[in-house]
């Protein structure tokens, strides 16, 4: 469902992401691993068109949007939901699902959807975002993307600083939206929770894809322990 081919990605004279290439199917997790600085954020970024010095091809279900701004690549079916779990403050959860919602016959996911895979968010759909829980919100956040009808979603460090129990529930979260169909590219710095989840893990060192493997392989691998040191 998204492909990925040549992504070259500048910050000004600095080339941070080198000729990636990656590719995920439908209903397909990939983890994309490495340490800090080593090009997982750019690289999403990069595939949203986020970023102006990003070159190659990026497309969905056949259809090239590497040269298209980043609303049109969130038009043609990709979702983006950054580290920090970024909501609007001074809106409710239920104004900030329906901000994003967007009816485009790919899917059916409501704000009554949304609800079902999150009880808590209904409960707290009056609430101001600014009132919610680091997990509360990262929920609101993934069900605000998925108010879009993606075909492809990327997630950027959804554990980040989050209680343990928090985790746990990501994780069975992306075993849930893996059941929907949906593509999904995950940076993740917490090895275990995307390994656990992922179908495939793709390591990034210097900007590069060095090396892809099936999960359930990567799990005590040498790359596992050269590329994190675990």
């Amino acid at each position: 469902m998204l492909e990925v081919s040549g992504l070259n990605v500048r910050y000004g004279k600095s080339h941070v992401v080198f000729d990636l290439d990656l590719k995920v199917e439908d209903g397909q997790l990939l983890a994309l691993l490495g340490r800090n600085g080593a090009g997982k954020t750019t690289t999403l970024m990069g595939i949203i068109g986020l970023l102006p010095g990003a070159t190659g091809g990026v497309s969905v279900g056949g259809r090239e949007l590497g040269r298209r701004p980043a609303y049109r690549r969130a038009k043609a079916g990709i979702a983006y939901v950054p580290s920090g779990a970024r909501c609007f403050p001074n809106l409710t959860v239920a104004e900030n699902l329906d901000i994003a919602a967007h009816r485009n016959g790919r899917g059916d996911w409501t704000r009554q959807r949304v609800y079902e895979m999150f009880p808590k968010l209904e409960l707290l759909s009056a609430n101001m975002a600014a009132g919610l829980s680091g997990g509360e919100r990262q929920m609101l956040a993934v069900g605000r993307a998925l108010m879009s009808n993606p075909q492809v979603l990327l997630l950027d460090e959804p554990t980040e600083g989050l209680a343990p129990v928090v985790v746990q529930a990501i994780g069975q979260l992306l075993r849930d939206l893996k059941k929907t169909g949906v593509a999904i590219l995950l940076a993740e710095q917490n090895h275990q929770v995307a390994l656990r989840v992922a179908d495939q893990a793709a390591f990034m060192e210097k900007g590069k894809i060095v090396e892809q493997l099936a999960a359930d392989k990567a799990k005590g691998s040498e790359i596992l322990h050269r590329i994190l040191g675990v």
